[in-house]
């Protein structure tokens, strides 16, 4: 791929070392396990999708650290996320006020700028394996070992019942073309 085709916002890593990317390109993730593309409705729900016109299944993938991304469903605007029992759902973004951009009017009034934050269950530990697809591990139950699965049927396989090996862990990332250039 040429570098002119590859569009990326440079940010700085926590650790001060080098820029990440912000991939701004669509992606599909496919899983290994039954065919299905991961999919973001606007439900709430996760699951999988063999229709490649589906437009819930376009993702944007950020890297917010070394290995850490986060995953959002382009169509719903809403991000991948896995909860305390195991369980994907999407999540909606909520919004933070930044207090140093706060402005204060004459009528004592605050005016603030909002930007969109993600809670802590939407960060998943990116991992190209020897078979060179990814596996997307929950950072905040790391000690756990829990990965976004999908069964053959297209159901989100839980948490605790995910491992290394199993091919509902492993996605191939499919980039798109992007339609808006």
């Amino acid at each position: 791929m040429a570098d002119a085709e590859m569009t990326a916002e440079l940010g700085q890593s926590a650790d001060g070392g080098p820029p990440l990317l912000d991939y701004r390109r669509p992606t599909c993730l496919y899983c290994r396990n039954g065919g299905h593309h991961l999919q973001i409705p606007p439900d709430g729900t996760v699951r999988g999708e063999r229709d490649e016109r589906d437009a819930h299944i376009v993702l944007k993938l950020k890297a917010v650290d070394r290995g850490v991304v986060i995953i959002q469903g382009t169509e719903s605007q809403r991000y991948l996320a896995m909860n305390d029992e195991g369980r994907l759902y999407s999540s909606v973004s909520i919004q933070s006020p930044l207090s140093s951009n706060s402005v204060v009017c004459k009528s004592t009034c605050f005016v603030f700028f909002f930007q969109p934050a993600v809670t802590d269950e939407c960060f998943f530990l990116e991992n190209l394996e020897e078979n060179f697809y990814n596996t997307y591990r929950a950072q905040k139950y790391q000690d756990n070992n829990w990965f976004v699965g999908l069964k053959k049927n297209g159901k989100p396989k839980l948490g605790p019942r995910t491992h290394i090996g199993q091919k509902a862990v492993f996605f191939l990332p499919r980039q798109l073309e992007d339609k808006s250039d």
